[in-house]
C-alpha cells in the first residue's frame, strides 16, 4: 500500500523495534479509514514541539535562510517574510497566529503537482485540516479540469465539477516542467515547502531532474508523497491505470456481483478515493516522524495495493484454508443484497438486535415462520422460495416507512438513498457535512466537504477550487520576487 524511504535517525536507519508501536497502530486502525488519519494529526498537535526559540528573537529579516528543518510550526523555518509574502510567507512575529489557530497542520506548506483525483483528493484533506497548498498546474490546467461532469454541461475548464470538489481551500498556479525555466521556478519553491504531493508516471520527475535524490539535497525536510496506479517499484510500475484497473487488480471485483454474470465494478472511483486518503494518512505520519528525527522521506503509494488491502480477509482465506470467497448465488440470492420495493431498494441482514422471528413478523408473512426458513442453512437451501416470499411482502411497501419499522426492530437494514435524497439527508445535514462554494464562474453550490471534525480544530472551509493561474501574481512576483516584466516573459515562453 504505501512504503517510506529515509528515515534516519543520527545513528543510522531507525531500528526494528523503533516501527513496533506503528504497526500495532496500524492493525488497529487500518489506514484506509479516515479514523487514522483524524487520529494522527490529532497526534501531531498533541506532541508538536514548541520553536526551539521564541518566535520574536528573531525578527523576520534575520531568520536564517536554509531550507533545513525546523519543528513544525517552529518560526525559524523560513526563509524572509519579504521574499515570500501571502501563501508561502512566514507570518510575522507581531501577529504569529498562536498553536490550532488554523487546524492541526496549520503551519504546513504544500505543492500539488497531481492531475488525477487520488492526488488532489490527498492534497485537499491536508487542506481541509490547516495546511496551506498550492495546486501548481500546466498552462493547459490540470487534466482533471477536462473530466465530466461539467456544471449545466458546459465544457469549460472551470466547470468540472470533479476539478471543484478535489481543491477546495487551495490557491492555484500555473507551471510548466516541461520548459526549463519551469523546473527552475519549482526548484525555488522548494525551500520554502514541507510536502510535495505528485501522481505521474513513476520515474518521470527523476527524468526532469526533479527525483527524491536532487528534492532531499535542496530540502532535506521536504516529505514528497507520490500516488500511481502500482507504485514505484515492480513489474507493473510503468503501467498505466484507470479505477477499473485498481479495482479489477485489487481483488474486489472478483468477488462482486453474481455466479452467472460478469464480475461487478461498483460505481464511483472509490479507489482513488482510497489512493488520497492512504497518501493522507501517509503524509501525517511522515510529517510526525520528522518532528523526532529531522528529515523528510519519499511516500510511494499504490492505489491497486490500497484497495487490496481491504481485501485482507479475502486473500487470507485462499492460503490458509485453500478457499476463495465466490460471488452471490446466480438464484436464491436475494434477501441479504438490495432488494426492490415500491419506491426504491433496501436490504435486509440477519444479525443486529433481531431475532429471525422479529425479522419474520417484520415483513407479515407467517410462512417465514415454517422450519424450511429456521436457521441460515435451511435458509440458503430454500433461497427461491425466500426470496419470492419476502420481494412479494415489500413491493406494496416504501422504503421509508421499512426503515423506521426495522429501526424499531432493531434490525439490520438499509435503504438506497437517490442524490437529491443523499443532498436533503437530515443526519449530514445535522452534522454540517455539506458547504456552500462560491465560485467566481459556476456560481454557488452545495458540495460535501467535512470528512471529520477534531473538537479543537473542526474542519473549516476557507475557499473554492482556484480558477486557472489565479494566484500566479502573488507567487511569482510577491512571492519570488520575480518582475511583471519578467513575468510576462515566463507566460510568453510557456514557463507558466
Amino acid at each position: 500500500m504505501l512504503a517510506i524511504r529515509g528515515i534516519r535517525n543520527s545513528g543510522g536507519y531507525l531500528s526494528e523495534s523503533g516501527f513496533s508501536g506503528l504497526r500495532n497502530f496500524q492493525d488497529i486502525c487500518h489506514p484506509g479509514n479516515p479514523l487514522i488519519l483524524k487520529i494522527l494529526i490529532q497526534t501531531i498537535t498533541k506532541n508538536r514541539k514548541p520553536p526551539p526559540f521564541p518566535p520574536q528573537a528573531f525578527p523576520p529579516q534575520a531568520l536564517p535562510r536554509s531550507p533545513a528543518f525546523a519543528t513544525i510550526g517552529g518560526a525559524a523555518r523560513w526563509p524572509p517574510a519579504s521574499r515570500l509574502p501571502g501563501l508561502l510567507a512566514l507570518t510575522d512575529a507581531a501577529t504569529f497566529p498562536p498553536p490550532l489557530a488554523h487546524g492541526p497542520l496549520d503551519g504546513v506548506k504544500v505543492l500539488d503537482l497531481s492531475e488525477d483525483i487520488a492526488g488532489s483528493f490527498c492534497a485537499r484533506l491536508l487542506a481541509d485540516y490547516g495546511a496551506e497548498v498550492l495546486k501548481l498546474e500546466p498552462p493547459a490546467g490540470a487534466a482533471l479540469r477536462r473530466m465530466p461532469p461539467f456544471f449545466g454541461d458546459d465544457p469549460h475548464p472551470e466547470k468540472s465539477l470533479f476539478f471543484l470538489a478535489m481543491n477546495l481551500n487551495k490557491k492555484g498556479a500555473t507551471l510548466n516542467l516541461d520548459r526549463e525555466a519551469g523546473r527552475a521556478l519549482f526548484r525555488e519553491l522548494l525551500p520554502y515547502v514541507d510536502v510535495v504531493v505528485e501522481s505521474y508516471r513513476p520515474g518521470y520527475l527523476a527524468s526532469l531532474g526533479l527525483g527524491y535524490e536532487t528534492i532531499e539535497t535542496i530540502n532535506p525536510g521536504l516529505v514528497l508523497t507520490s500516488i500511481t496506479p502500482f507504485g514505484q517499484t515492480g513489474p507493473y510500475s510503468q503501467y498505466s491505470g484507470e479505477e477499473i484497473v485498481s479495482y479489477a487488480m485489487g481483488l474486489i471485483m472478483s468477488i462482486s456481483g453474481r455466479q452467472d454474470r460478469e464480475p461487478l465494478k461498483h460505481g464511483g472511483f472509490q479507489a482513488q478515493y482510497e489512493g488520497g486518503l492512504n497518501g493522507a494518512a501517509a503524509t501525517a505520519m511522515a510529517l510526525f516522524m520528522r518532528d523526532s528525527v529531522g528529515e523528510g522521506q519519499h511516500l510511494d503509494v499504490s492505489v491497486t495495493e490500497c484497495v487490496a488491502s481491504t481485501m485482507m480477509a479475502t486473500q487470507t482465506m485462499y492460503p490458509f484454508i485453500g478457499a476463495t470467497q465466490p460471488r452471490r448465488r446466480a438464484s436464491g440470492s436475494n434477501f441479504g443484497h438490495p432488494m426492490p420495493c415500491e419506491d426504491g431498494w433496501i436490504i435486509v441482514q440477519t444479525g443486529g438486535g433481531a431475532s429471525w422471528e422479529t425479522i419474520a413478523d417484520f415483513f407479515g408473512a407467517p410462512e417465514l415462520h415454517e422450519p424450511r426458513f429456521a436457521d441460515t442453512a435451511e435458509r440458503n437451501r430454500n433461497g427461491e422460495e425466500l426470496d419470492r416470499i419476502v420481494l412479494d411482502a415489500i413491493s406494496r411497501r416504501g422504503k421509508w416507512e421499512l426503515f423506521t419499522e426495522a429501526a424499531r426492530a432493531r434490525m439490520l437494514f438499509g435503504l438506497a438513498q437517490t442524490p437529491p435524497e443523499l443532498a436533503q439527508c437530515p443526519q449530514l445535514e445535522s452534522r454540517d457535512f455539506y458547504r456552500i462554494v462560491e465560485h467566481p464562474v459556476i456560481g454557488r453550490i452545495k458540495v460535501p466537504a467535512v470528512l471529520f471534525n477534531l473538537s479543537l480544530t473542526p474542519y473549516q472551509y476557507t475557499g473554492p477550487a482556484p480558477t486557472l493561474g489565479q494566484h500566479n501574481r502573488e507567487i511569482y512576483l510577491d512571492g519570488l520576487g520575480y518582475t511583471p516584466q519578467e513575468l510576462t516573459v515566463l507566460r510568453q515562453t510557456d514557463a507558466i
